[in-house]
Protein backbone atom coordinates (compact mmCIF):
# COMPACT_ATOMS: atom_id res chain seq x y z
CA UNK A 1 0.00 0.00 0.00
CA UNK A 2 1.59 3.10 -1.04
CA UNK A 3 1.81 5.70 1.96
CA UNK A 4 -0.18 8.39 0.50
CA UNK A 5 -2.83 7.06 -2.43
CA UNK A 6 -4.93 9.36 -4.06
CA UNK A 7 -8.13 8.05 -5.92
CA UNK A 8 -9.96 9.77 -8.70
CA UNK A 9 -13.73 8.43 -9.09
CA UNK A 10 -15.48 9.78 -11.90
CA UNK A 11 -19.51 9.27 -11.70
CA UNK A 12 -22.09 10.70 -14.77
CA UNK A 13 -19.83 13.42 -15.43
CA UNK A 14 -19.26 16.02 -18.45
CA UNK A 15 -15.38 16.14 -19.43
CA UNK A 16 -15.66 20.00 -19.47
CA UNK A 17 -15.81 18.36 -15.05
CA UNK A 18 -12.05 16.67 -15.40
CA UNK A 19 -10.34 19.70 -17.11
CA UNK A 20 -8.52 20.67 -13.80
CA UNK A 21 -7.25 17.55 -12.90
CA UNK A 22 -3.94 18.23 -15.13
CA UNK A 23 -1.76 15.06 -12.89
CA UNK A 24 -3.11 11.44 -12.92
CA UNK A 25 -4.19 9.96 -9.59
CA UNK A 26 -2.50 7.13 -8.44
CA UNK A 27 -5.92 5.24 -9.17
CA UNK A 28 -8.85 6.47 -11.58
CA UNK A 29 -12.24 4.62 -11.08
CA UNK A 30 -15.21 5.09 -13.43
CA UNK A 31 -18.44 4.49 -11.75
CA UNK A 32 -20.68 2.95 -14.85
CA UNK A 33 -21.44 6.14 -17.30
CA UNK A 34 -18.66 7.93 -15.95
CA UNK A 35 -16.63 5.90 -18.10
CA UNK A 36 -17.34 8.44 -20.66
CA UNK A 37 -16.50 11.60 -19.49
CA UNK A 38 -12.66 9.35 -18.80
CA UNK A 39 -12.91 8.37 -22.41
CA UNK A 40 -13.35 11.89 -23.83
CA UNK A 41 -10.52 13.44 -21.40
CA UNK A 42 -8.21 10.98 -22.96
CA UNK A 43 -7.98 8.88 -19.77
CA UNK A 44 -8.91 4.65 -19.71
CA UNK A 45 -9.57 4.40 -16.03
CA UNK A 46 -7.62 1.76 -14.31
CA UNK A 47 -11.10 0.12 -13.35
CA UNK A 48 -14.89 0.66 -14.38
CA UNK A 49 -17.35 -0.87 -11.93
CA UNK A 50 -21.27 -0.75 -11.73
CA UNK A 51 -24.12 -2.80 -13.38
CA UNK A 52 -23.11 -0.86 -16.44
CA UNK A 53 -26.63 -0.18 -17.57
CA UNK A 54 -25.75 3.75 -18.50
CA UNK A 55 -22.43 2.58 -20.23
CA UNK A 56 -22.15 1.76 -23.72
CA UNK A 57 -20.74 -1.15 -24.67
CA UNK A 58 -18.58 -0.20 -26.85
CA UNK A 59 -17.04 2.41 -24.32
CA UNK A 60 -16.77 -0.24 -22.09
CA UNK A 61 -14.69 -2.57 -25.12
CA UNK A 62 -12.48 0.20 -25.73
CA UNK A 63 -11.90 0.56 -21.89
CA UNK A 64 -11.18 -3.38 -21.05
CA UNK A 65 -8.74 -3.24 -24.12
CA UNK A 66 -7.46 -0.58 -23.02
CA UNK A 67 -6.54 -2.56 -20.05
CA UNK A 68 -9.37 -1.13 -16.92
CA UNK A 69 -10.36 -4.01 -15.14
CA UNK A 70 -14.32 -4.56 -15.64
CA UNK A 71 -16.32 -5.07 -13.11
CA UNK A 72 -20.01 -5.63 -13.67
CA UNK A 73 -22.38 -5.94 -11.21
CA UNK A 74 -26.27 -6.96 -11.89
CA UNK A 75 -28.88 -4.46 -11.88
CA UNK A 76 -30.81 -5.21 -9.23
CA UNK A 77 -28.05 -4.93 -6.48
CA UNK A 78 -28.32 -2.94 -3.31
CA UNK A 79 -25.53 -0.34 -3.86
CA UNK A 80 -25.15 2.21 -5.99
CA UNK A 81 -22.86 2.24 -8.83
CA UNK A 82 -20.74 5.41 -6.88
CA UNK A 83 -20.66 3.05 -3.61
CA UNK A 84 -18.70 0.48 -5.08
CA UNK A 85 -16.67 2.40 -6.66
CA UNK A 86 -15.91 4.15 -3.55
CA UNK A 87 -15.39 0.67 -1.96
CA UNK A 88 -13.04 -0.19 -4.36
CA UNK A 89 -11.18 3.02 -3.69
CA UNK A 90 -10.71 1.86 -0.03
CA UNK A 91 -9.60 -1.34 -0.96
CA UNK A 92 -6.38 0.19 -3.31
CA UNK A 93 -5.45 1.51 -0.12
CA UNK A 94 -7.33 5.22 -0.86
CA UNK A 95 -5.71 7.74 1.34
CA UNK A 96 -7.67 10.86 -0.53
CA UNK A 97 -10.83 10.03 -2.49
CA UNK A 98 -11.80 12.44 -4.99
CA UNK A 99 -14.97 12.19 -6.68
CA UNK A 100 -16.81 14.17 -9.69
CA UNK A 101 -20.10 13.86 -10.61
CA UNK A 102 -23.25 16.15 -12.54
CA UNK A 103 -25.23 18.07 -10.17
CA UNK A 104 -28.25 17.62 -12.62
CA UNK A 105 -30.42 14.38 -12.91
CA UNK A 106 -32.49 12.78 -10.32
CA UNK A 107 -33.27 13.99 -7.00
CA UNK A 108 -32.87 10.62 -5.42
CA UNK A 109 -29.73 9.60 -7.08
CA UNK A 110 -28.50 12.87 -5.69
CA UNK A 111 -29.32 12.65 -2.64
CA UNK A 112 -28.08 9.31 -2.26
CA UNK A 113 -24.87 10.39 -3.38
CA UNK A 114 -24.50 12.93 -1.42
CA UNK A 115 -24.97 10.39 1.72
CA UNK A 116 -22.93 7.56 0.17
CA UNK A 117 -19.79 10.17 0.35
CA UNK A 118 -19.99 10.20 4.37
CA UNK A 119 -20.69 6.36 4.53
CA UNK A 120 -18.29 5.06 7.54
CA UNK A 121 -17.05 2.53 5.52
CA UNK A 122 -14.70 4.66 4.16
CA UNK A 123 -13.57 6.93 7.08
CA UNK A 124 -9.99 6.29 6.09
CA UNK A 125 -9.74 8.52 3.74
CA UNK A 126 -10.01 11.80 3.14
CA UNK A 127 -13.10 12.64 0.59
CA UNK A 128 -13.91 15.38 -1.64
CA UNK A 129 -16.43 15.47 -4.27
CA UNK A 130 -17.04 18.21 -7.36
CA UNK A 131 -20.80 18.26 -7.60
CA UNK A 132 -21.29 19.93 -10.81
CA UNK A 133 -20.27 23.52 -9.76
CA UNK A 134 -20.21 22.36 -6.34
CA UNK A 135 -17.22 21.46 -3.95
CA UNK A 136 -17.99 18.89 -1.48
CA UNK A 137 -16.11 17.80 1.87
CA UNK A 138 -16.59 14.66 4.52
CA UNK A 139 -15.28 16.02 7.49
CA UNK A 140 -14.72 13.99 10.47
CA UNK A 141 -11.95 15.00 13.09
CA UNK A 142 -9.81 16.98 12.41
CA UNK A 143 -9.47 18.54 8.78
CA UNK A 144 -8.16 21.76 6.84
CA UNK A 145 -9.54 23.16 3.71
CA UNK A 146 -7.59 25.45 1.45
CA UNK A 147 -9.98 27.91 0.05
CA UNK A 148 -10.43 31.45 -1.35
CA UNK A 149 -11.57 34.07 0.94
CA UNK A 150 -15.59 34.89 0.68
CA UNK A 151 -15.80 31.47 -0.69
CA UNK A 152 -19.33 30.44 0.27
CA UNK A 153 -19.74 27.39 2.85
CA UNK A 154 -22.24 25.48 4.01
CA UNK A 155 -21.88 22.94 7.47
CA UNK A 156 -24.17 20.37 7.18
CA UNK A 157 -24.19 17.94 9.56
CA UNK A 158 -25.29 14.21 8.17
CA UNK A 159 -26.63 11.41 10.03
CA UNK A 160 -27.50 13.20 12.78
CA UNK A 161 -26.16 15.88 14.87
CA UNK A 162 -22.30 17.06 14.99
CA UNK A 163 -20.25 18.66 17.55
CA UNK A 164 -18.20 21.19 15.48
CA UNK A 165 -14.89 23.67 15.87
CA UNK A 166 -14.48 25.94 12.95
CA UNK A 167 -11.83 28.85 12.49
CA UNK A 168 -11.22 30.80 9.39
CA UNK A 169 -14.96 31.67 8.74
CA UNK A 170 -17.37 34.66 9.59
CA UNK A 171 -19.59 32.77 11.63
CA UNK A 172 -16.80 30.39 13.97
CA UNK A 173 -18.06 27.59 16.16
CA UNK A 174 -16.39 26.58 19.06
CA UNK A 175 -17.67 22.88 20.53
CA UNK A 176 -20.74 23.52 19.47
CA UNK A 177 -23.66 21.16 18.50
CA UNK A 178 -25.45 21.42 14.91
CA UNK A 179 -28.68 19.02 14.34
CA UNK A 180 -28.98 17.85 11.53
CA UNK A 181 -32.90 19.13 11.14
CA UNK A 182 -31.64 22.67 11.26
CA UNK A 183 -30.20 25.00 8.97
CA UNK A 184 -28.08 27.01 10.82
CA UNK A 185 -24.98 25.54 9.80
CA UNK A 186 -26.50 26.62 5.76
CA UNK A 187 -24.45 30.09 4.98
CA UNK A 188 -21.06 31.12 6.34
CA UNK A 189 -18.23 32.05 4.39
CA UNK A 190 -14.14 31.73 4.45
CA UNK A 191 -12.13 34.88 6.40
CA UNK A 192 -9.29 33.19 5.91
CA UNK A 193 -7.20 30.79 2.85
CA UNK A 194 -7.32 28.01 5.06
CA UNK A 195 -10.20 26.73 7.27
CA UNK A 196 -9.60 24.77 9.96
CA UNK A 197 -12.43 22.60 11.20
CA UNK A 198 -13.12 19.92 13.95
CA UNK A 199 -15.78 17.48 14.56
CA UNK A 200 -15.40 15.47 17.72
CA UNK A 201 -18.45 13.95 17.23
CA UNK A 202 -20.49 12.91 13.96
CA UNK A 203 -20.19 14.01 10.39
CA UNK A 204 -20.42 16.95 8.80
CA UNK A 205 -20.63 17.77 5.03
CA UNK A 206 -18.82 20.83 3.92
CA UNK A 207 -20.65 22.31 0.79
CA UNK A 208 -19.27 25.59 -1.07
CA UNK A 209 -21.43 26.76 -3.96
CA UNK A 210 -20.79 28.97 -6.66
CA UNK A 211 -22.08 32.63 -6.32
CA UNK A 212 -25.46 33.21 -8.09
CA UNK A 213 -26.78 36.09 -9.54
CA UNK A 214 -29.64 36.61 -7.26
CA UNK A 215 -27.79 36.22 -3.94
CA UNK A 216 -28.55 38.48 -0.87
CA UNK A 217 -25.53 41.47 -0.67
CA UNK A 218 -26.19 41.66 3.26
CA UNK A 219 -25.78 38.42 5.45
CA UNK A 220 -28.58 36.17 5.61
CA UNK A 221 -30.60 35.70 8.92
CA UNK A 222 -29.66 32.30 8.80
CA UNK A 223 -25.83 33.32 8.16
CA UNK A 224 -26.24 35.20 11.84
CA UNK A 225 -28.06 32.53 13.37
CA UNK A 226 -25.17 30.37 12.85
CA UNK A 227 -23.09 32.71 15.30
CA UNK A 228 -25.22 32.34 18.08
CA UNK A 229 -25.07 29.57 20.10
CA UNK A 230 -28.40 27.33 21.14
CA UNK A 231 -30.17 29.53 17.73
Amino acid sequence: MRPDCRVLIVASASPEQLIGIETRPDVVIAADSGLHALLAAGWIPDRLIGDLDSADPSAVQIAAEGGAVVDRYPVGKNETDLELALAAAVDAGATEIRVVVRSDGRLDHQLANLFALAKPDWSTAEVRANVGDHVVWVVRGERRLEVEIGQHLALLPIGGPARLTTCGVAFPLANEVLSAFDGRGIANEATESVVSLGVSDGVVLVVSSPAQADDPNDTTDSVASAAQPGS
